[in-house]
């Protein structure tokens, strides 16, 4: 029999099977805090770089503009972040986290060291650099795949 695509070999089908363990693990976890597993990596940036315009959290997070302004509805609804007018452009908000995220930065940031745990149970550090290495480079190579698409 030829190869198959849909063997359970292709990194796709590893990625996405790990994409939805890690859901299952956080959501939980992340419920039990208050907070939504889909808000992870937006509270994340603004938490770490407040200030930032919605077009640059977009691109940090690699997420599209509509998926971005659903998420920092919720957000702000939910007390999380603030948009503010930026002096300089005022077409743009700026996000900044609220003393609600700041109180919760802790209890997220538990919880994902305890996800990361899990996924590097007996891996040396050696070989956990090299995974996240690897990783960054498959990134790395869809992004650039994109790009030329896009010419």
């Amino acid at each position: 029999m030829a190869h198959s695509p849909f063997q359970n070999k292709t990194p796709g089908r590893h990625l996405a099977v790990l994409h939805r363990l890690s859901s299952a693990y956080l959501s939980p976890r992340m419920r039990s805090l208050g907070l939504k597993r889909g808000w992870i990596a937006v509270l994340i940036e603004v938490l770490e770089r407040p200030g930032q315009s919605q077009d640059i959290l977009c691109r940090g997070i690699r997420v599209d503009r509509a998926a971005m302004a659903r998420c920092l509805f919720e957000l702000e609804n939910a007390g999380y972040v603030t948009r503010r007018e930026d002096t300089a452009d005022r077409r743009q908000k700026l996000v900044y986290p609220t003393q609600k995220a700041l109180d919760a930065a802790d209890g997220l940031s538990s919880v994902l060291a305890s996800h990361n745990r899990a996924l590097f149970a007996g891996f040396p550090p050696d070989l956990q650099e090299q995974a996240l290495s690897i990783l960054g480079s498959m990134i790395a190579n869809l992004e650039t795949a994109l790009t030329q698409d896009l010419a």
